[in-house]
């Protein structure tokens, strides 16, 4: 860890980004012009790399994932497109989703995929199969690029996710008419779908229906909250983090993800959704969500602590790498100061 998570003051984090903008265009254009997947994922490591230079400058949080993970669509792009003239789509109207952190533009250095296919066809068990094909050459060239395969499966190549758009209407149907803890544990994952590439309006018909329809079930709302608090962080009798956080192996460490990042990504969530917003990423969620000057404060208040936490995991998985472990998002409490603690 290094120092506090304080943010770069606004124009200098402006000044950074700048000074960098040609460093990024030119991976954004190596990805572009690729010729093959196998320089797509030479390409990729590059991204990696870019990633660890700017965190180490000082960029702060905020503008180094909204970074990654437009390069990371940008490298999805290129590569959905080399992929795909190697299969028969003609006939299919479809659009590869962006789901999770990936949806959320919030991806950090470490991450595995969470993606899936909306799609329409007069066959549609034919066109199924065919798409999936494609889905699972798709996502094994994502690994190629340093994004594992997602251990619960949430991928385009599953028969599960790779769905018509009623399809997807009655499978998001199900989980907010049940609310039952499988439902919940697919809505942090799957609600936060955005168009990644291809027939992009169809996912802004499903969005436009979903928000429709969580709006009538004041229950599911409820439920997703009451879920969210069960995932309380480590902290003390006066709300600083204890020394001593939950166990992991058997090292006393914090995880940044799921017991700072995710409490923040889970509220963000359910407050769009009780609104109807468009927006998936959790600081426009929860900007967007404020109406009233003291819900403007809050969210703004929200949005830096968010970041905040978001610096550590960054430096977290730039430690891991620079000492040539797998990376991780487990701190360890005790060496922070007291003030970030």
């Amino acid at each position: 860890m290094h120092g506090s998570a304080t943010e770069a003051p606004a124009g200098e984090s402006v000044r950074i980004y700048r000074g960098t903008r040609d460093r990024v265009q030119a991976i954004a254009d190596a990805f572009i012009e690729a010729p093959a997947v196998s320089v797509v994922a030479a390409r990729a490591a590059d991204a990696r790399e870019l990633g660890f230079t700017l965190l180490a400058e000082g960029m702060a949080a905020v503008h180094l994932t909204r970074i990654v993970a437009e390069l990371n669509d940008v490298m999805t792009q290129r590569l959905l497109r080399l992929i795909a003239q190697r299969h028969d789509l003609d006939g299919i109207r479809w659009c590869w989703m962006a789901l999770g952190s990936e949806g959320r533009l919030e991806q950090t250095l470490h991450t595995d995929q969470d993606n899936a296919l909306i799609f329409e066809a007069e066959d549609i068990e034919e066109a199924r199969a065919r798409l999936l094909r494609f889905a699972r050459e798709t996502n094994q060239a994502l690994a190629r690029c340093g994004f594992r395969l997602c251990p619960g499966d949430i991928m385009a190549g599953n028969p599960r996710w790779c769905l018509t758009a009623a399809e997807w209407r009655e499978r998001f149907g199900q989980w907010v008419d049940t609310g039952d803890p499988e439902a919940l544990l697919h809505g942090a994952i799957f609600f936060d779908f955005r168009a990644l590439h291809g027939e992009t309006r169809m996912v802004d018909a499903l969005r436009d229906w979903l928000s429709e329809h969580v709006a009538e079930k004041p229950l599911f709302l409820r439920q997703m909250s009451e879920n969210a608090l069960r995932n309380r962080p480590p902290v003390g009798l006066f709300g600083a983090l204890s020394p001593l956080a939950r166990l992991v192996g058997r090292q006393r460490r914090f995880d940044v993800k799921l017991h700072g990042v995710s409490p923040f990504s889970d509220v963000a969530r359910v407050l769009a959704l009780s609104r109807g917003l468009s927006a998936t990423n959790s600081s426009e969620r929860l900007l967007g969500w404020a109406r009233r000057p003291h819900e403007q404060r809050q969210a703004e208040s929200w949005t830096r602590a968010l970041a905040a936490l978001q610096t550590y995991r960054l430096h977290r998985q730039m430690a891991c790498a620079r000492d040539g472990e797998p990376m991780d998002n487990h701190i360890d409490p005790r060496a922070l100061p007291d003030f970030d603690r």
